[in-house]
């Protein structure tokens, strides 16, 4: 019995379709009576008996079951038939193997004869049965139903082992092919008393290395274990491509380890397909092993595009191993010139993992075909130096500067963390500056910046504002808004200090922005006087002028600060609020009527927020 994978069981029949007629054999492989009385000449077309196969078949798929031949039922064939049909068809035709001649042959036979070229030669079941084995190893139909024509009606040949093989390797056809035809040819053979041979298990490999079906694949694989059947070097790829088909990929790396235990020579173009398959699903650790292994064993043939499709993998996985062997194997080499987007995509990955050497190899790449590289580019390079390298993630900030790309906050990103780690790495990165400035190079003001900002994370106030003053020695250019937003948030509880700053900006000409107001609002309502709640209002009454709205956590802290005090002018707060500002009016609504109440106002109000899971908005 055979199983296909949707569960379906194959009616054990005898039956074959061949031009237009259903035709039943007997126990011995004959036609029977009635079928040759039935049988009469008709012109149908090749085409026109394929399309009735198949529409027959997409009928009765589903109604296909075993049972004996008198009540299974029929089951049409689509690619040949094995019949001996009456005598006056053959025309002659010698029984016992000896040739024949082409005009001896039906009309249809002397132009299957004649398109074999054998117009004038003689034609033995040697030649026929090669051009058999030829039509069914292509997946040609039509071929191979003129052939099995000669074969069976014409020269009589009882249906044997070689004509079922054919035409279970016919079904290797992508487009024609399948896994019910095949298991229909197994139960015919089964009925006619044919023991399948290793070579028909392995035309089965090779039809579900196309066609995959795990039930079917299963029982060929058990059956062989059984008869002690051994694989061939092509049954073992047919079977890892049928396991790669059906997206089996473990099983398929495991057979593929057994192949290789017992000494079978892989082809290259099934380890190209089976990395294809490992990318695709994201195994570039098993990607890289057998790369190396291909690598190692002296294989100097590797597809290009199977580099470049694991350059492209790996880099957009981040895979750094994967991504540094096919970067020194194939580009560094010069074999392979990879796109801007995998350019990119490695120097990312470089980043990632700290590798500046591979980050340095990439600009050069870029510039060897003259493409100016970007500041994102410097940015990944930026931060593949980091933690080993300070000085040189420092240096490439000038020379961001010095080619015309000013380094923004975002660039700075690596370097703050980097010096978050420890409180005496602000001090060795402000050396680095001062000496890098007594060298001639140009210190941007975003490299002071993160500096200062390193101290406020580090709570030093006191040695961010002395690196302020002297601020003017390091970068011509000076302070900018972003650099007093950094000592602003510094200024928690230290008014005095913050006042300090906005006077300096107010000297400078420096702008403020949002988050200046912002900053600034935060450290005057959070003192106790009420002359400091005075200019927190006078700070949000310009911000409000500007055109700009506080953070939602400033929002909120600031209404509550009104309701703690009993500043009525948090009605003004609410009447100018409006959807979009990041907090939703009914929230805000919420807490300054609840927080407003006479009676455990600061209880009130704070229960609120913390159901509002409201962030601190120094951080």
């Amino acid at each position: 019995m055979y199983r296909t994978r949707a569960g379906n069981v194959l009616s054990k029949t005898s039956e074959f379709f061949f031009s237009g007629h259903h035709v039943e054999l007997d126990a011995s492989g004959q036609a029977t009576d009635s079928a040759r009385e039935a049988r009469t000449p008709q012109n149908v077309s090749q085409r026109d008996n394929w399309r009735l196969g198949e529409e027959f078949l997409e009928q009765n798929a589903g109604n296909l079951r075993i049972g004996s031949s008198s009540s299974s039922s029929h089951i049409p064939y689509r690619y040949g038939s094995f019949c001996n049909d009456q005598e006056s068809t053959r025309n002659g035709a010698s029984l016992d193997g000896s040739p024949i001649r082409p005009n001896n042959l039906t009309s249809e036979a002397r132009g299957f004869v004649a398109r074999l070229g054998y117009q004038h030669a003689e034609l033995n079941a040697e030649k026929l049965h090669e051009e058999l084995r030829r039509a069914s190893t292509a997946a040609d139909f039509p071929r191979l139903q003129e052939i099995l024509k000669v074969l069976i009606h014409d020269r009589g040949e009882k249906p044997s082992r070689i004509h079922y093989q054919a035409l279970l390797l016919v079904n290797t056809s992508p487009q024609h092919g399948s896994v019910a035809e095949v298991v229909r040819v197994l139960l015919q053979m089964e009925e006619a008393g044919i023991t399948l041979d290793s070579a028909a298990y392995h035309a089965v490999l090779k039809v579900l290395a196309i066609h995959p079906d795990y039930l079917l694949r299963r029982h060929i694989l058990e059956e062989l274990r059984q008869r002690w059947f051994t694989l061939s070097g092509e049954g073992w790829h047919d079977l890892i491509v049928g396991l790669l088909r059906d997206k089996q990929i473990e099983p398929a790396i495991a057979v593929l380890q057994s192949a290789q235990q017992v000494e079978i020579q892989i082809e290259p173009w099934l380890y190209d397909m089976l990395i294809y398959n490992l990318c695709d699903a994201d195994e570039l650790d098993e990607v890289l092993s057998i790369l190396r292994f291909r690598v190692d064993s002296g294989e100097q043939l590797i597809s290009g595009t199977v580099w470049y499709y694991v350059l492209d993998s790996a880099s957009s996985a981040f895979h750094h191993s994967a991504t540094l062997f096919a970067w020194r194997k194939r580009v560094e080499l010069g074999y392979l010139n990879p796109s801007s987007g995998i350019c990119l995509n490695v120097i990312n990955t470089a980043a990632r993992h700290g590798d500046f050497q591979l980050a340095v190899d990439v600009i050069r790449v870029l510039g060897n075909r003259n493409e100016a590289p970007q500041l994102y580019h410097y940015e990944a390079l930026v931060e593949s130096y980091l933690p080993s390298d300070l000085r040189t993630a420092l240096i490439l900030l000038t020379l961001m500067t010095s080619t015309g790309m000013s380094p923004t906050a975002y660039s700075t990103r690596p370097i703050l963390l980097h010096l978050r780690q420890s409180s005496h790495l602000p001090q060795i990165a402000l050396s680095i500056l001062r000496e890098l400035h007594r060298q001639g190079r140009p210190v941007p003001i975003e490299a002071a910046n993160v500096v200062i900002e390193s101290y406020i994370e580090h709570g030093r106030l006191d040695a961010a504002l002395e690196t302020y003053r002297t601020l003017h020695t390091l970068c011509p250019s000076g302070a900018s808004t972003s650099t007093f937003n950094r000592l602003l948030r510094g200024c928690r509880g230290r008014k005095d200090v913050a006042m300090f700053f906005a006077s300096e900006m107010v000297a400078l000409k420096i702008s403020p922005d949002a988050l200046t107001y912002d900053l600034l609002i935060l450290v005057c309502m959070e003192s106790s006087r009420e002359d400091d709640m005075d200019d927190a209002w006078r700070y949000w009454e310009e911000m409000r002028g500007a055109g700009w709205w506080a953070r939602p956590a400033t929002v909120l802290a600031l209404a509550k600060r009104c309701c703690q005090m009993g500043d009525e002018r948090i009605w003004q707060l609410q009447g100018d609020h409006r959807e979009g500002h990041g907090v939703e009016r009914s929230v805000l609504e919420e807490l300054v009527n609840e927080g407003w109440r006479k009676g455990n106002e600061v209880q009130r109000t704070s229960r609120i927020l913390d159901a509002l899971d409201v962030e601190d908005p120094w951080v």
